[in-house]
């Protein structure tokens, strides 16, 4: 019986010393949100999230977590829950932080000018900061979410000697629900148990939520009146500050 409490007690050991050391973190992130369209006239967004990661000794994981943004291309108030997979880099030592920081600032300095001029200390530092970082992290995924405001309110301009020509161009919801393809990277910056964050992705939506529209006239006369265009690509870039546990 004793040999079996041993046998099964040494079992055990070997278990929890073989089993994948996984790190794990939340993060509390910002960002903007900029609709890539030319047509829409549509500014960037304000977007806040919080998520949580977790990877394994291989370097895999996923993230997951939700978002929110007070406007986006125009509709307010979306909800999203983002899914993804992720694969995150092993992590550089301080020697060689400061080694590839070096070397992104004497890239950066020898590309931006052969002439010194008052921008090559500005080109010297940010080369130097955004090769700094400690791991590097690529994700993909989707973001199902909720689009809970309603279609925007045609906004009109007018222009001409007397003011005779207008158009009028605005963002239609087409539906509540909205999936986004997601995909990205993100530069993470170690502090002890902190990670300081810089994230940019690119994001596809799926289900053409937002469908932009324009018409133009002259006095009470619609002269030509734009097919609807759907706003599908996105561009976001956050920062953020996780906590590994």
């Amino acid at each position: 019986m004793k040999v079996h409490s041993l046998v099964i007690a040494i079992s055990a050991c070997m278990i929890t010393i073989n089993t994948p050391a996984q790190t794990r973190d939340v993060c509390l992130e910002a960002g903007i949100n900029v609709p890539m369209s030319q047509k829409a006239g549509t500014g960037s967004d304000i977007m806040l999230g919080v998520n949580y990661g977790q990877f394994y000794y291989n370097g895999l994981g996923f993230r997951t977590g939700i978002q929110y943004s007070a406007s986006t291309a125009g509709i307010n108030d979306v909800f999203g829950v983002p899914i993804a997979f992720a694969y995150r880099t092993p992590s550089k030592t301080t020697a060689e932080r400061f080694r590839t920081g070096a070397s992104g600032a004497r890239d950066a300095l020898n590309y931006h000018s052969p002439y010194g001029n008052g921008s090559d200390a500005a080109s010297f530092i940010g080369g130097f900061l955004i090769n700094l970082f400690s791991e590097m992290e690529f994700f993909a995924g989707i973001t199902p979410g909720y689009v809970a405001g309603p279609s925007e309110s045609p906004s009109k301009a007018s222009w001409g000697s007397s003011w005779q020509y207008w158009e009028d161009s605005w963002v239609e919801k087409k539906h509540d629900f909205s999936l986004t393809l997601d995909a990205g990277m993100s530069l993470n910056y170690s502090i002890w148990r902190f990670d300081i964050k810089l994230t940019p992705a690119v994001h596809y939506n799926l289900t053409k939520n937002y469908i932009y529209h324009v018409s133009s006239g002259e006095n009470e006369k619609v002269i030509t009146k734009d097919n609807p265009i759907p706003i599908r690509w996105f561009f976001t870039i956050n920062g953020g500050l996780a906590f590994r546990f």
